[in-house]
């Protein structure tokens, strides 16, 4: 196998790839410098977060938009100050009590948790009158300026109130790079992911092994693979990335990241060939004989917060099915990281909700943390892009549905873990700064598996498997 160091490194430059105005203003952001706000952030990445904030409030017209939208539960009233580089101030309104007293004290957090169970209760049960009842009280208490359990209650539901939604996201794609790039290098979600399963990969190799496929299930950004290219250039093997063509709409998205990552592959001197392909024809593809030499990776990420999009579980198992039957005949490995915390086969709704519940909470709190006050407008930005389109109760009930009857991930595909490097460890816990701050990480009862957590709550799960066996 491959010895990882010293030709791969952790604090790979992403600005090296993205192409983005910061490149060309020569910034560099760096996950670890310190910060006299909080030392877990840079600097440069908290002025990241201020661009996101100015561009939401940059003009008269914008700041009119956002003082005509208001609600009964709460006043959302931008004030920009002239002469300061503040972006925009929003002023929460205090939430007025609640009279639901069976469910609920007033004013409190607790009364929005319970109401929350309630209403996973009354639709696990079938009462659809007496949830809508619910979720209109819930929706009364939330609020996009609130605590976490107000900001999340109001994606929940999907809430009328949340009359600037709309409008935040249309802000917020207009810079969407910028916004990407602020959150995959300021939070470790996404980071952790990539550097543990590229670590595992790489460290996988065979000697033997001339050419590497990677097979990846979401290709998104192409944020993974920038040190794998690197790494394998340096090494004088050739690549192939196959991307999974998962939705029709992702033609013009997938010709940009090629271009991309072919591009940065080039700035090395190799020659990457990345190429799309649909399921069936992948499985038409890994039944063709392939050379003793190719070692063939399927890579799996999964609603890690920084893509912005839950897949459908069906999809993801067929993924894992093929991956194992194809791995009967051919060397390789599975490496799949898991945005969802711990997926598992709940029998009845609310305890699968209020699982749900808690994942998100911690990731809400996370990104919280430690976050300059005057970056408020910038987080919620980030929230809008990245955090809202996991948080959708009827997303939840149609995933508990699809899972019911299901036993996890790590039973269902049925191979051999893959233990990760004790390097791999301390590269991980060097990322989040272990001990220092509230992020932790977990070696899985196999060694196969590593879980960053926020304080007691996995936040995101990656592992790695291969076959027991191969035929030939």
């Amino acid at each position: 196998m491959m010895q990882l160091e010293p030709m791969f490194q952790s604090s790979w430059p992403v600005h090296s790839y993205f192409d983005s105005p910061l490149d060309q203003d020569g910034q560099n952001i760096d996950f670890f410098t310190s910060e006299e706000d909080h030392e877990f952030y840079s600097a440069n990445a908290m002025d990241s977060l201020d661009d996101v904030c100015r561009w939401l409030c940059d003009d008269g017209g914008d700041v009119q938009k956002l003082e005509e939208i208001s609600s009964d539960s709460y006043e959302w009233s931008p004030s920009i100050s002239k002469t300061s580089s503040d972006a925009c101030a929003y002023i929460p309104y205090v939430t007025p009590p609640c009279m639901v007293d069976e469910l609920m004290e007033i004013d409190s957090q607790t009364g929005i948790e319970n109401l929350l169970t309630a209403h996973a209760e009354a639709i696990c049960s079938g009462h659809t009158e007496l949830a809508k009842v619910v979720q209109k009280h819930v929706c009364q208490l939330a609020s996009p300026v609130g605590p976490v359990l107000e900001r999340l209650a109001l994606n929940l539901f999907q809430c009328d109130e949340n009359q600037e939604k709309d409008y935040m996201v249309q802000e917020s794609l207009r810079n969407f790079k910028t916004a990407f790039r602020a959150f995959y290098e300021i939070f470790p979600y996404g980071r952790f992911a990539h550097f543990t399963a590229n670590s595992t990969i790489l460290e996988s190799i065979p000697t033997h092994a001339t050419s590497i496929h990677i097979v990846d299930f979401d290709l998104c950004e192409g944020s993974q693979w920038p040190p794998v290219i690197e790494t394998i250039a340096r090494i004088n093997k050739t690549l192939i990335i196959t991307s999974i063509k998962l939705d029709q709409d992702q033609d013009s998205k997938f010709e940009q990241t090629r271009w991309q990552l072919c591009n940065f592959a080039r700035s090395f001197g190799l020659n990457l060939k990345v190429e799309e392909m649909g399921m069936s024809q992948m499985v038409k593809t890994m039944d063709e004989s392939k050379p003793v030499s190719e070692f063939i990776v399927f890579n799996c990420m999964a609603s890690l917060p920084h893509m912005g999009r839950t897949r459908n579980t069906t999809q993801v198992m067929d993924f894992l099915s093929i991956a194992k039957w194809a791995l009967v005949k051919n060397e390789g490995i599975i490496t799949f990281g898991d945005g969802e915390g711990e997926r598992t086969n709940d029998t009845d709704f609310p305890s699968f909700f209020n699982k749900n519940l808690a994942h998100y909470k911690a990731l809400y709190e996370s990104m919280e943390w430690g976050f300059p006050s005057y970056l408020n407008e910038g987080r919620m930005a980030i929230e809008t892009l990245f955090v809202w389109p996991f948080v959708n109760s009827k997303s939840w009930f149609q995933k508990w549905e699809e899972g019911r009857g299901k036993s996890g991930f790590q039973k269902d595909i049925g191979l051999k873990g893959v233990q990760l490097s004790k390097e791999n460890l301390n590269e991980q816990r060097e990322l989040v700064n272990e001990g220092e701050t509230p992020y932790g990480i977990e070696i899985g009862e196999s060694r196969n598996e590593f879980v960053l957590k926020w304080k007691e709550t996995p936040l995101v799960r990656v592992s790695a498997w291969s076959r027991v066996f191969m035929l030939r």
